[in-house]
């Protein structure tokens, strides 16, 4: 057995994390497969003997999931905050008056 680690911006999601175990677990010679929204990986154990790295990697590409470099945001070269934000946010400096009516011993979720 021999396990492949891969890097996948395109796995950010728990539906494409599923997508990518189906798609994997259908190929002859996938033994296990990880894979994470979070960290955007995916980790493929697989038979040599049944299947190629190559293969494994066509596989992914063919359906929208190509492995590459993380993405990385980039901070503001004077490191303050985007300005759009200021204008673009909404926020709420109150407590809704329904949520404190909900609160307490009968709330209803």
């Amino acid at each position: 057995m021999e396990r492949l680690f891969l890097i996948i911006p395109k796995v950010y999601a728990d539906h494409h994390v599923t997508r990518v175990r189906q798609l994997l677990f259908a190929l002859n010679g996938v033994e296990d497969v990880y894979a994470s929204s979070a960290f955007k990986e995916v980790a493929v154990q697989f038979d040599p003997e049944k299947i190629s790295r190559a293969q494994l990697l066509d596989a992914l590409t063919d359906a929208g999931y190509a492995p590459g470099d993380p993405e990385v945001v980039e901070r503001t070269p004077d490191h303050t905050s985007d300005p759009a934000w200021d204008v673009l946010a909404q926020r709420v400096v109150t407590t809704n008056p329904v949520d404190l009516q909900m609160s307490g011993e009968f709330r209803k979720y």
